[in-house]
């Protein structure tokens, strides 16, 4: 099959660009997605802002703004925006969204009369996202498909944790204030001397966290992100109400780090409670269960051990197979 990737963010980016920390997920998924479509002997294209024209990992890289033909495919798949597939003339198309769009946003964005006239199916990343991806905005249907990470995360050794720390690196929008609030009332209730490093934009809005044992993380590129995520402890993240996927929880899954959440989004479908993690139903309890495993070394073991057995069930390989199952 020929397949079109299309996608106009304003990150320049190709398949050479993988460990940018600049990219995030929907460009590494853009990335892993084509070249695991090329590996299959499928002819691949993303046209994006890419700086040059090139073909790297079996994919055709094209300057989106620097065309004017219309290019014939099989199979199109735009990146978050239906006006996209006017580049296009495919045999069906397919919307990747990133989001819980609404009605109104949707109009705002202009999307209506290419929506229409493309019918693309919707594409979504959890059952939550699925759920809340309202008919208006995926009338033409919508397909679930959990994507995967790097697979550096799955391919990295790792070794016993020596430390008793906890990080939080989602987005500081995603309720990362709230994790800073319970750590203070941790340190100020409790005999606590652990650490937590958090999104270094988060931290800019904070001040005396030295005095809670609270650090930032700047930007990392990939290998250098997965040997600093690697040594903790646990993962504290309570999820958000905006979070259809969750790079951030299958990462620290992938790198055998226990995850304690409040399922708020796409969380509850990520952490299986009481086995890889927490799933906890209210503020005290997710208070409790982060005091909890950081001090407990049996329960953090259990999890861990059961992490190890599940590393590596679901990469990319995984995940392009059931998207192709939909083409």
């Amino acid at each position: 099959m020929k397949i079109f990737i299309l996608e106009n963010s304003n990150i320049q980016y190709d398949g050479s660009d993988r460990n940018n920390p600049i990219l995030r997920g929907a460009e590494l998924a853009i990335i892993n997605y084509s070249e695991e479509l090329a590996d299959r002997n499928h002819d691949v294209f993303v046209l994006n802002n890419c700086k040059k024209e090139c073909k790297i990992n079996k994919v055709h890289y094209l300057n989106i703004n620097k065309k004017n033909e219309l290019f014939n495919c099989d199979i199109a798949i735009a990146n978050a925006d239906a006006n996209l597939f006017n580049f296009v003339k495919a045999k069906k198309n397919f919307l990747l969204s990133h989001s819980i769009q609404s009605f109104e946003k949707f109009i705002r964005k202009k999307q209506l009369k290419s929506f229409l006239k493309f019918k693309p199916k919707v594409l979504c990343f959890s059952n939550y996202h699925y759920k809340k991806r309202s008919f208006l905005t995926s009338f033409f249907g919508k397909e679930i498909i959990i994507p995967s990470i790097d697979n550096a995360y799955f391919d990295v050794n790792l070794s016993n944790i020596q430390n008793k720390d906890a990080i939080f690196y989602s987005r500081g929008d995603r309720n990362g204030s709230l994790v800073i609030d319970i750590w203070k009332s941790l340190h100020k209730t409790k005999n606590f001397n652990h650490k937590l490093y958090i999104s270094s934009d988060l931290y800019l809005s904070q001040n005396n966290l030295s005095d809670f044992n609270i650090n930032k993380k700047e930007f990392m590129g990939k290998n250098e992100l997965i040997n600093f995520l690697k040594k903790f402890r646990i993962l504290i993240i309570p999820g958000h109400k905006g979070e259809v996927f969750c790079n951030v929880a299958e990462e620290a899954k992938a790198l055998c780090i226990p995850i304690i959440t409040m399922g708020i989004g796409a969380l509850r479908e990520r952490v299986e409670n009481n086995y890889n993690g927490y799933l906890c139903d209210n503020l005290k309890d997710f208070k409790n269960k982060i005091y909890h495993l950081l001090n407990d070394d049996d329960d953090y073991l259990r999890f861990r051990n059961n992490l190890m057995n599940d590393r590596g069930k679901n990469r990319w390989s995984d995940t392009t197979d059931s998207l192709i199952k939909l083409f």
